[in-house]
């Protein structure tokens, strides 16, 4: 189990009062998510030209948090478009090797996953997908790397074996942000004050960060994947998703 959470900003020219509110909404996300992991953290900042700050340490977000590094990453501006944020409790790779700890680098794509992918080794050897990290995780991000459009990713998804919740951004296309909720927690809320949208692992999260907010829950459905357009954030599409269950007894083979 680890927790998901983050920001994905909509078309807004913000005082800088308004940023830090952002960044203090984002900080306090993640460290309510140390209740679903405290061996590492990490948070990643998502800017307009694809350029983003990424910034993770072993041990509790509380500890994170307090690093002066960390306070730099979210000194937000009005050029980001997204932050996603990340606690991990481990299960396989060691938190002291900082690959195997969120959000995740692979190629084009930033991303944080609760879950697992139990045919992840499987996936990579057979889709000849580079692997620099232990944790399955990776895969999921690679074959979202892989992908040549979100179609083709959905077709590739088919294909895994697991639990799945993940926040992901392709560099290439960094004012479209991706929520995928599959059979693993996730809500999200919008706040129309700051033209912006927040998700956590779970709703009490979301009640307690945004507590002196007016702001409304987003309808994220199970085993659909939303994307979220910068531009116009309330207007979100989402699409039906399918992979296979850990109780399924077959690797996939198509």
């Amino acid at each position: 189990m680890c927790g998901l959470a983050g920001a994905m900003l909509g078309k807004k020219r913000r005082r800088r009062d308004e940023l830090r509110v952002i960044g203090g909404i984002v900080t306090e996300l993640l460290i309510l998510n140390e209740t679903r992991g405290t061996d590492a953290a990490g948070v990643a900042v998502v800017r307009k030209d694809g350029s983003h700050k990424l910034l993770k340490r072993p041990g509790p977000a509380s500890a994170l948090a307090e690093d002066k590094l960390f306070n730099r990453v979210l000194e937000l501006d009005n050029k980001v478009t997204a932050v996603l944020a990340h606690t991990r409790r481990k299960t396989r790779g060691s938190e002291r090797n900082s690959l195997n700890n969120h959000p995740l680098r692979t190629g084009r794509v930033v991303g944080t996953h609760n879950g697992h992918l139990a045919n992840a080794d499987h996936l990579a050897r057979t889709l000849r997908l580079p692997r620099l990290a232990e944790v399955d995780s990776e895969v999921l991000f690679r074959l979202v790397d892989r992908a040549g459009d979100k179609g083709e990713f959905l077709r590739l998804l088919r294909r895994c074996r697991g639990r799945i919740a993940a926040a992901f951004v392709c560099l290439d296309d960094p004012t479209t942000a991706f929520l995928l909720k599959g059979d693993m927690p996730l809500h999200a809320a919008h706040v129309p004050k700051l033209r912006a949208a927040f998700y956590a692992s779970e709703p009490w999260m979301l009640d307690e960060a945004l507590s002196g907010f007016s702001w409304r829950e987003l309808p994220l459905d199970p085993l659909t994947l939303s994307t979220f357009d910068s531009e116009a954030l309330l207007d979100f599409t989402q699409e039906d998703v399918a992979f296979r269950t850990p109780e399924a007894t077959l690797w996939p083979t198509t």
